[in-house]
C-alpha cells in the first residue's frame, strides 16, 4: 500500500475572510482530513489574528508582513521543511514562486469583470494573481462558469483547469427551528430570507424592492436580511431605513451557522438576487434544509440550482416579486423543497474532497 499523499494546505485566508470563502476552506480541509489517502499539513501565517482585529494600522502591518514575508519566503520554506508532495492554496493567497507542485482554488474572478463592485484591495488582489495562477500546475474552480471566466480573464490553459464544486455541510438539513432565537429576532410569523454581505454584487436592494411590491399587495411575511456590513452599502442602509415596509424588515447582522440553519429551516423561501456568483452557497444551503429558493438566472447559479429553484432576472424587481409569489404557492413550495433536497445531495464535501484528491494525483504524477 502506497503512503498517503502529503499535502500542504494554506490557511492564511482564514485571517481575511469570515464568510463563504472561509466556509469552503474549512469544509474541504475537514473532508480531506477524514480520508486515508491524503495527509494534510496545515500552513498559516505565523501571527494570525481575527479579520478586522487591531485597527487599520495593525491590519496594514500584518498585510505587509504577509505579502512581503510569509508568501514569498515563509510559506515556501515551510512547505520545503514539511516535506510535502504539493501545496494547495484554496484561495487567492498564493506564493509568487514555488519549487514544489502547486494547486490553487479560485472561487471567482468577479473583481476582474466588475471592479466597481469591490474595494480597491479586492480588485488589486485579483489583478496581481494572474502570473502566479499561470505558473500553477493546476487551478480548481467551483463551477464551469468560473472556469470559463478564468480562461478568458487570466488567459489560463484549459488543460490545467478542473471544476471541483463546493459542498454543503451536513448540519444544513431539514429539522426543527430554534424557537428562542426566532423569538429574540421578533419572528412570530412567516418570513422571507435573504443572505449576503451588504455589498453591491449581492443586489440586496432588489430583494427589498420585490418585498415592498408584495407587501403593498398584502403579503404579511417579514423580510429577514442576514449579513454583515460590507462596502459601498450606504445607499442600501438608507433605503432600508426609508422603506415603506421598514417595520416588517429584520436585520440580525452576521449569524453563526446554528442560527443560520434555523432561519433557513423556518423561511418560507430564500431570496438570492445576486448579480454575479462564482458558485453560490446560500441557495445550496437553503435547498439542503428543504427551503424553497428564488435566485438569479445568471452566472453560475443555474448551474448550481438546476430545476430545483425558481429563477428570475435580478435586474427586474417585478420578475423577482413574481418568482417569490410562485415559490410561496403551497404546491410549488412542496415540489421545490423535494427537488432542492435531492439536488443538494449531489454537493457534499466528501465529493469535493474526492475530486480534489483526483486533482492532486494529476499534479503528483
Amino acid at each position: 500500500m502506497s503512503a498517503p499523499l502529503r499535502v500542504g494546505y494554506e490557511r492564511t485566508v482564514l485571517e481575511l475572510d469570515g464568510g463563504g470563502v472561509a466556509r469552503t476552506v474549512r469544509g474541504l480541509e475537514a473532508a480531506l482530513r477524514a480520508r486515508g489517502d491524503v495527509e494534510v499539513v496545515g500552513m498559516q501565517h505565523p501571527s494570525p489574528a481575527a479579520a478586522g482585529d487591531g485597527g487599520p494600522a495593525r491590519r496594514i502591518a500584518r498585510g505587509l508582513v504577509r505579502e512581503l514575508g510569509w508568501l514569498p519566503f515563509g510559506l515556501p520554506r515551510r512547505a520545503r521543511t514539511a516535506a510535502v508532495d504539493l501545496l494547495h492554496c484554496p484561495a487567492l493567497v498564493i506564493p509568487p514562486r514555488l519549487s514544489l507542485p502547486l494547486v490553487v482554488t479560485v472561487n471567482d474572478a468577479i473583481a476582474l469583470r466588475r471592479p466597481e463592485w469591490f474595494t480597491r484591495a479586492n480588485a488589486l488582489a485579483q489583478r496581481v494573481a494572474g502570473p502566479a495562477l499561470r505558473r500553477a500546475d493546476l487551478v480548481l474552480a467551483p463551477s464551469q462558469h468560473t472556469a470559463t471566466d478564468l480562461v478568458e480573464l487570466y488567459r489560463l490553459d484549459p488543460a490545467r483547469l478542473a471544476v471541483v464544486p463546493w459542498g454543503v455541510d451536513a448540519r444544513f438539513a431539514p429539522g426543527p427551528v430554534d424557537a428562542a432565537r426566532h423569538a429574540a429576532l421578533g419572528l412570530d410569523g412567516e418570513y422571507l430570507l435573504a443572505v449576503g454581505t451588504f455589498q453591491p454584487r449581492k443586489n440586496l436592494e432588489a430583494a427589498l424592492r420585490a418585498f415592498e411590491r408584495l407587501e403593498a399587495q398584502g403579503l404579511e411575511h417579514r423580510l429577514v436580511l442576514v449579513g454583515a456590513r460590507g462596502w459601498r452599502d450606504d445607499a442600501l442602509e438608507q433605503r432600508l431605513r426609508d422603506s415603506p415596509a421598514a417595520a416588517r424588515i429584520v436585520l440580525p447582522g452576521r449569524l453563526d451557522d446554528d442560527a443560520l440553519v434555523s432561519l433557513y429551516r423556518g423561511a418560507a423561501c430564500l431570496v438570492f438576487p445576486s448579480l454575479y456568483e462564482g458558485f453560490g452557497l446560500p441557495p445550496l444551503e437553503a435547498m439542503a434544509c428543504g427551503t424553497p429558493v428564488v435566485c438569479s438566472n445568471t452566472t453560475s447559479l443555474p448551474e448550481v440550482v438546476g430545476d430545483a429553484a425558481v429563477t428570475a432576472d435580478p435586474h427586474d424587481p417585478a420578475a423577482l416579486a413574481a418568482a417569490i409569489e410562485r415559490a410561496l404557492d403551497p404546491a410549488t413550495a412542496e415540489v421545490l423543497a423535494q427537488r432542492g433536497r435531492e439536488r443538494a445531495l449531489g454537493f457534499s464535501w466528501e465529493r469535493c474532497a474526492q475530486l480534489t484528491v483526483e486533482a492532486y494525483a494529476r499534479v503528483a504524477r
